[in-house]
This record gives structure tokens, sequence and C-alpha cells, in this order.
């Protein structure tokens, strides 16, 4: 239970808003995906039951896989002049302001939260300018483009060029499920490490919790 008087910081209050919707985005991505994998998944023991209705399970089946790369590709964005809430953002914000870190920050916020534990603290994860930097290349190493492609060149818009040369984007640009899975699991790790460093928090990625 928190202590009665507690109250974050302008700056914590910004950071648990940032987390928070990034981490519900991030959610509803691999929910989504969940779904698309899973309805691929069961054509091979259900082919006459999903043949009643082919096209429904096919128009539900790309729904959630455009809801997963669109919500994915909204991590990655870059456009400075709109500033839009990404990880490059978040990460930013984070090494802006590496004393809601230190262990006297963190010891202070879970004792007010009613979650500090000499286990807590042992495993409270350092967060350093060093450590921002190799997360921003871990997910610079992602594979991302093709995603990337798909959105900008098939779903959010289409290109005259591609029309005219008559060129697949999605053959052109191939994305397998596993990179999916990578840029999911990875953005997981890396928002879990930062809720972890600030109050001993983490959130499942299953449909089952949050």
């Amino acid at each position: 239970m928190e202590a009665p008087n507690y109250q974050p910081t302008i700056k914590e209050k910004e950071f648990e808003k940032y987390h928070e919707k990034l981490r519900n985005e991030l959610n509803i991505a691999n929910w989504h995906f969940t779904i698309c994998k899973y309805l691929k998944n069961i054509g091979k023991d259900y082919l006459r039951e999903l043949n009643q209705a082919p096209a429904f399970f096919s128009l539900t089946k790309n729904a959630h896989l455009l809801e997963t790369i669109m919500r994915i590709n909204r991590f990655f964005d870059k456009d400075r002049r709109k500033r839009p809430l990404t990880i490059w953002e978040f990460l930013d914000f984070v090494q802006q302001n590496l004393d809601m870190f230190s262990s006297e920050a963190f010891e202070k916020r879970v004792r007010d939260r009613g979650r500090y534990d000499e286990i807590a603290m042992r495993r409270r994860i350092e967060i350093t300018c060093q450590k921002v930097v190799q997360d921003r290349q871990k997910l610079q190493r992602l594979p991302i483009h093709n995603l990337r492609k798909w959105r900008n060149r098939a779903l959010a818009h289409t290109q005259k060029k591609d029309v005219l040369q008559n060129i697949d984007v999605f053959k052109e640009y191939p994305v397998e499920p596993q990179q999916i899975d990578e840029i999911i699991d990875t953005l997981h790790d890396v928002l879990n490490d930062y809720s972890a460093a600030y109050d001993a928090s983490s959130r499942f990625k299953g449909l089952g919790g949050a």
C-alpha cells in the first residue's frame, strides 16, 4: 500500500504516463498478433470449418495483422517535427532524467509504494547512460525495415510507382512471423527493464495478464 502522503514528482508522472502508454500499445499489438498466428495455425486442423466462411476468416486474420503492423511501426517513427511518443522519445526522456533511477530514488519510491524488500533492492537494474545507449543499439538492430515498407507503401499509402511497376510490396519486402515476435519480445524486455528499475514492477506479455 502506498504511503498516504505519497506524491510523485512531475517527471515521475511523465515517466509513468509514457511507460503506460507504450506498454498498452505493445500489449495490444501482441494480442492482435497472437490471434493472427492462432487463426493461421488452426488452418490445417479446422480447414473445413474455416472454409464455411473463408472471406470472413481471411479478413479477420488480415485485420489483426494490420493492427499489429501499424502499432509496432508507431514505436519506431522518427518524425521529430510531430514529436510522437515513440520508444526513441521514451529513451531520450530516461537519459535526460537518470536521477529518477538512482538507488536512493528507487528505494524511496518502493518504500512509499509498499514494495520494498531486500530482494527488490538486490535485483535493481542500474540505469546509466551506457544502458540507454545499448538499448538504442539493440532496438536499431531489429528487423523493422520491411515492416516500415509494408506500412508506408502498402497499408497507410499506395505509392504510384509500385502500381505502375507492378511491385507487390509484401513479396518484395518479406517479413517472417519470427521477426515480428522478435520485435515484440525485445520491446517487452526493454520496457520491463525500465519499470523494474523505476519501482520494481514488471508486466506479463501474454493474453492472460498485463
